[in-house]
């Protein structure tokens, strides 16, 4: 059993539920929405921090329209944290 490059777990399946129709949930994964970038590209980006996810999260009117989800802060803190697993000091965008 191979171990991810990245060292990330697997997401949690609550994340892939109702994350992962539009973004790419797990490292070096192509969104299934083009416009939708993936987590690994949100926690790798500068002054990204559990404070501006869980902030950005907690927000829905920060969304764009097609995100139209409603998360409780306990599922909040859950995709923030999964979110900063996926951080690494050689990350390297994927080409859109």
């Amino acid at each position: 059993q191979q171990a991810a490059a990245s060292g990330a777990a697997a997401p949690p399946d609550y994340v892939t539920a109702i994350c992962g129709q539009c973004h790419a949930v797990r490292d070096n994964a192509v969104s299934p929405n083009p416009q939708a970038p993936g987590f690994a590209d949100i926690a790798n980006s500068p002054g990204v921090t559990r404070a501006t996810l869980v902030t950005f999260l907690s927000d829905a009117h920060n969304y764009p329209m097609q995100m139209d989800v409603d998360l409780v802060e306990e599922d909040i803190e859950l995709v923030a944290d999964y979110m900063l697993t996926l951080r690494s000091d050689d990350y390297v965008k994927r080409p859109s």
